[in-house]
C-alpha cells in the first residue's frame, strides 16, 4: 500500500512540474514572440557623424588619407562586409568588425595623380550587416592643383601618310609651384615620332613630328619629366591614323 501511495506521489508531482513548465515562456522565444513584440532582436545600427569628407587643395600627385570614424549604435556586432571606393586611385582598409557601442575605423588613401585642374570626387559604399542600412554612403572631395598647363592636352595625326605631320605643344608651369621640364620619355612611341624641347621665357614648347610613312595607326604618351617632388611626371598622349 505504501508503494502504492509513493508512486501516486511522485506522479502527480511530475504532473504539476509539467503543468508549470508549459505556462512558462521558453528560454527561446520563437518567431511568433519576436513579432509580436514581446521580445526585440539584437541588431547593429551603423552610424558616422562625419560622412562627408572636403578637404583643401592639393597639388596633383599628393596622396590624402583621412580616417571615417564608425560607430555602432545597435546591440549586436556590426560587421563591414566590404567598402567599395568609386575611384580606383583610391583605396580603403577598415576594421571588419565592430561591437556595440563602440567605434571603428575606415581609411581612405586618395591618390590625385591625373586630377590636376579639376575638383575630386568620390563615393564610398561601406557595405555592412545592418540590414536597415546595408549600403551606407560616404563622401569625398577637394580641389586638385596643376603643376602646369599643358596645350594642347592631346596631339592627334590624322591624314595621307606622305604629309608631314607636326604639333607644338606648350607647357606653362604654374608659378605657385617649383617646376622644370627636365627631358622627355617617349616609351612606346620611339621610332614613331620624334621630339623637340626647348625652353621660351616661362614656358617650353615641344615640337612634336610624325616618323611612320606607312598607313597604319598607332597610339601612346609622352612622359615629361620634371623636377617636383610630387608631381615627377607629366603624360601627353598622341594617336595617329594614317592612309
Amino acid at each position: 500500500m505504501n508503494i502504492i501511495k509513493s508512486v501516486l506521489y511522485i506522479l502527480s508531482v511530475l504532473l504539476l512540474v509539467g503543468v508549470t513548465h508549459a505556462t512558462e515562456p521558453p528560454l527561446f522565444p520563437d518567431t511568433s514572440l519576436f513579432e509580436s513584440g514581446e521580445f526585440t532582436k539584437a541588431l547593429p545600427i551603423i552610424a558616422c557623424d562625419a560622412g562627408v569628407f572636403q578637404f583643401s587643395q592639393v597639388l596633383e600627385g599628393t596622396i590624402v588619407k583621412h580616417t571615417f570614424e564608425i560607430q555602432n549604435r545597435g546591440d549586436a556586432i556590426l560587421q563591414i562586409l566590404k567598402v567599395k571606393t568609386g575611384c580606383g586611385c583610391s583605396t580603403a582598409s577598415y576594421d571588419n568588425e565592430i561591437l556595440p557601442g563602440k567605434t571603428g575605423k575606415i581609411t581612405l588613401n586618395i591618390d590625385t595623380n591625373g586630377y590636376g585642374g579639376k575638383l575630386y570626387t568620390d563615393i564610398i559604399h561601406v557595405i555592412s550587416n545592418d540590414s536597415s542600412t546595408p549600403d551606407f554612403i560616404l563622401k569625398a572631395s577637394g580641389p586638385v592643383d596643376v603643376l602646369a598647363t599643358v596645350t594642347p592636352k592631346g596631339i592627334r595625326f590624322k591624314g595621307k601618310c606622305s604629309d608631314s605631320h607636326e604639333a607644338i605643344v606648350t607647357i606653362e608651369p604654374n608659378p605657385k609651384y617649383r617646376c622644370e621640364i627636365t627631358g622627355f620619355d617617349l616609351a612606346e612611341l620611339k621610332g614613331k615620332i620624334t621630339c623637340n624641347l626647348k625652353k621660351q621665357n616661362q614656358m617650353y614648347l615641344l615640337t612634336v613630328r610624325n616618323q611612320i610613312k606607312t598607313p597604319g595607326r598607332y597610339w601612346g604618351k609622352i612622359v615629361l619629366n620634371t623636377n617636383n617632388e610630387k608631381t615627377q611626371k607629366l603624360d601627353l598622349w598622341v594617336s595617329a591614323v594614317l592612309k
